[in-house]
């Protein structure tokens, strides 16, 4: 992951201000270019850009430290459905910066969810940034975990400064602000199988917990209200004071939004001219 602040000056100071990204790739669709070549992009939410001339990405180097690299506002696409994904080329140097990257093989499509059964109670593991603890030196995410709660089949209105309706997956894990942005991932919860062998005793065998895939994007969290009661007959007050706090249950944009964006003609037509730039033309009769 990678964290994002408002400037330069608050990303070299660890300000506590901005979001988390990500790093993820696609391969090229030119098959004259290898296949260890991809397209890098940074992902976060839309919100997390919102209203910014540019955004700072601070991404650790390889010989220790951080370096800062800016990125405009013009140079995010938005999801065209409005949902709270965006995604901009990441103009890095894998020479020197320390990175890792989710490939698209790793997203969790409808068919990948069915095919392995993805349901409620399996766990889930994020990584991004707690604001209090995010390293000075260089970054040092943090990694948090929880389980599915539900796939819901209604969307989700929680931001009141958006109208979009979010499809949004709910996940019991503690996000915080600093963690949005953050990828999201979830694996098979393993089992013990207790089936006896055949003519003897039950055989208590580990199920290996299989692969795991990128579930989606945190977008937020549920805030719950607690109303201010009075000290002495424990009733809420009647000026309905309340203290907000966190209810543990995280937001999740699907992979499958950050799949349709990826694939947008926007997108898709800067992928193909910058393949266009390496190989040059297609030569009559070869495959292009």
């Amino acid at each position: 992951v990678v964290y994002l602040y408002p400037t330069e000056e608050h990303a070299r100071r660890g300000a506590k201000a901005g979001a988390t990204g990500f790093i993820v790739n696609v391969p090229p669709d030119d098959a004259r270019l290898p296949r260890n070549v991809a397209h890098h992009y940074v992902v976060t939410n839309v919100h997390a850009i919102d209203g910014r001339a540019s955004l700072a990405v601070r991404i650790n180097l390889l010989a220790g430290g951080f370096d800062v690299l800016t990125i405009p506002s013009t140079a995010w696409v938005t999801h065209p459905d409005g949902d709270d994904v965006a995604a901009a080329s990441l103009p890095f140097d894998p020479s020197r910066h320390r990175h890792a990257a989710v490939n698209r093989s790793m997203m969790l499509t409808q068919e990948l969810r069915d095919h392995w059964g993805f349901g409620p109670g399996d766990e889930v593991f994020y990584i991004g940034r707690y604001v209090d603890h995010e390293g000075k030196a260089h970054n040092v995410p943090t990694v948090r975990s929880g389980i599915v709660s539900a796939f819901p089949a209604e969307p989700i209105s929680q931001r009141p400064d958006r109208d979009h309706d979010q499809e949004t997956i709910l996940v019991e894990a503690r996000s915080l602000s600093g963690y949005s942005g953050s990828p999201v991932f979830v694996t098979p919860s393993p089992f013990i199988d207790k089936s006896p062998e055949p003519g003897g005793p039950p055989v208590v065998r580990a199920i290996d917990r299989g692969p795991c895939f990128l579930l989606g994007i945190d977008w937020g969290h549920y805030p719950w209200r607690e109303p201010v009661r009075d000290r002495l007959t424990g009733r809420p007050l009647s000026d309905g004071s309340y203290v907000s706090g966190n209810s543990g249950m995280m937001l999740v944009v699907p992979a499958t939004k950050l799949i349709s964006l990826l694939d947008t003609q926007q997108l898709v037509k800067i992928r193909q001219a910058a393949e266009q730039f390496i190989v040059g033309p297609a030569v009559e009769g070869e495959e292009a």
